[in-house]
């Protein structure tokens, strides 16, 4: 049993060490790179086996938009409502670290550094956008449910590899940004009055990346990145056997 474990974890290690060089290769710095795969995956496993809480965040409750945080299995809720902007219901609604909150931080700071052109950014975003729309639906009581999040992943593989125009240093944060951002925005952001009308008979908590590692959120664009490494690798192999036979 040691042993299966220790091999487990080596292999475990191995991937995500291959995964982040991979990531590098197609535009991502070493730290964001960490942070997606290593700071997650601590974040999850802290979360499972109960080491240290990991709140979420909460911005409304009781009808009121504030700032506060949420642990459900805890029973912990500290919020400051600073407007009332619906009814008072027991509906609360914030994000998950993992889920939400590391995506949008790197995807904002690669369109700032221009390592994702903000016109690229903008097209491959409201494309996601509209495939997660009519790929997911409102559920009362359940969340947004997206029905094939790996459809969309190629779909934004597909778009940092076109709007890259070939520049292999950016097909990632543009795929990265179009894939988590256009999630966001087509899957929950559009979807947010269907939420605030949900009249829960009881407390009721929707999560945006709720879902932590495994939200669409932060898998399509991890997926798509990865999708997108395997390819430019393979054209730099073929471009190199190319070279060689010439």
């Amino acid at each position: 049993m040691l042993v299966e474990s220790i091999t487990f974890l080596f292999l475990a290690f191995l991937i995500l060490l291959l995964l982040v060089v991979g990531f590098e290769t197609v535009g991502f710095k070493l730290s964001e790179a960490l942070l997606i795969f290593i700071g997650s995956t601590f974040l999850f496993l802290t979360y499972v086996w109960g080491v240290l809480p990991v709140p979420s965040i909460l911005l409304y409750f009781r009808g009121s938009l504030g700032f506060g945080i949420i642990d459900v299995p805890l029973r912990v809720l500290l919020f400051q409502g600073l407007f009332t902007v619906g009814p008072r219901n027991g509906l609360a609604i914030g994000f998950d670290l993992a889920g939400f909150l590391i995506p949008f931080f790197i995807s904002v700071k690669m369109v700032l550094d221009n390592r994702s052109p903000v016109r690229a950014s903008l097209i491959g975003i409201a494309f996601i956008a509209a495939i997660s729309y009519l790929s997911s639906e409102y559920v009362a009581g359940e969340g947004v449910i997206i029905s094939n999040i790996y459809a969309i992943a190629i779909a934004a593989s597909i778009v940092g590899i076109v709007l890259s125009k070939r520049q292999w240093g950016r097909v990632g944060p543009i795929a990265y940004v179009s894939g988590s951002l256009g999630v966001l925005l087509g899957a929950d952001v559009v979807r947010i009055g269907d939420i605030l009308t949900y009249q829960p008979s009881t407390f009721a908590f929707a999560s945006i990346g709720g879902a932590g590692v495994f939200d669409a959120i932060f898998l399509v664009g991890v997926i798509a990145v990865t999708i997108d490494v395997i390819f430019v690798e393979n054209v730099r192999l073929i471009n190199w056997i190319q070279r060689r036979l010439a």
